[in-house]
């Protein structure tokens, strides 16, 4: 333990301690469960939950322990990322096959086999990160972890329940939603609103939304009812800024993958690449008040 927590020698209450073990408990739980059954099939749900409930965790690790003392940020970060990467794909392929189908029965037929292409590269894509998937995670998430975990609970919980600041944390993830929100604004106004430096800024101030309304959501034990009605804010940015970003990612991979890859000649790409465009500012239409 850090000597700062050692001197201060705070415990926490033993019902506040056991509402931090009841989350905690409860959101490793579901991390090991779907963990387990990704790797058995990789559903897309159970991929999905397991990024989720890893990422909740590291919200509660953050706040409990900002130093990392007990080693336990690290491979859990590792999985959700590990789990991002599938989910990643799972997303794009099923956003192509749905766009395909769109421009199919709206008669755009160049352009529903240009989806179709770019969903069997995602494929091959998502193929890549299952492998590694199912080859790095039992290194990463195990019974060795699962040991250090109960031990957590067990030895260091209330000793870090007692110094942890929940609304002090909330406060400072706020802070810096504020200033990725200003850099944004910023970057925006010098390089464009529709520039790839302006649509990275902000997908940054989606992240920093994300860990406000995570953090509220995972200790909302320990928030008062203004904090969580701001965390159902920041939920709402969150969702509008995915759908931005979703329509940026599709952009990128386009132009990464290009109409030679794609089988495209200029005038279908030309065609395809001002429909993404025009869906990336239908979305940024939709963004209200940041």
């Amino acid at each position: 333990m850090g000597n700062e927590r050692e001197q201060a020698g705070a415990v926490a209450a033993p019902d506040l301690v056991e509402q931090w073990r009841e989350a905690l408990e409860g959101l490793y739980a579901e991390f090991r469960k779907r963990s387990r059954a990704a790797l058995k099939d990789y559903d897309e749900e159970d991929v999905h939950q397991a990024r989720v409930s890893a990422r909740k965790l590291l919200t509660l690790l953050t706040v409990l322990e900002p130093d990392g003392e007990t080693g336990l940020y690290r491979p859990i970060k590792q999985a959700q990322k590990r789990f991002g990467r599938v989910r990643d794909a799972d997303v794009l392929i099923g956003e192509f096959k749905t766009l395909r189908k769109e421009a199919k029965q709206e008669g755009r037929d160049e352009e529903a086999s240009l989806f179709k292409r770019m969903a069997k590269l995602e494929k091959e894509e998502r193929k890549d990160q299952r492998k590694k998937l199912s080859r790095k995670l039992p290194k990463i998430v195990n019974g060795k972890l699962d040991r250090r975990w109960k031990a957590f609970l067990e030895k260091d919980l209330p000793e870090f329940a007692g110094s942890a600041d929940v609304r002090g944390s909330l406060r400072d993830l706020k802070d810096d939603y504020r200033k990725r929100r200003h850099f944004y604004q910023v970057t925006a106004d010098r390089e464009g609103r529709y520039s790839n430096e302006a649509l990275d800024a902000l997908h940054q101030v989606r992240i920093a939304a994300k860990r406000c309304r995570y953090t509220a959501e995972a200790a909302e034990f320990a928030i008062d009812d203004k904090q969580a009605e701001e965390a159902e804010q920041f939920k709402l940015i969150q969702k509008q800024l995915g759908e931005v970003n979703d329509r940026h990612v599709r952009i990128v991979i386009a132009d990464d993958y290009g109409p030679e890859a794609l089988g495209a000649d200029e005038s279908s790409w030309s065609s395809f690449r001002g429909r993404l465009d025009e869906q990336l500012r239908e979305a940024m239409a939709e963004v209200g008040e940041l």
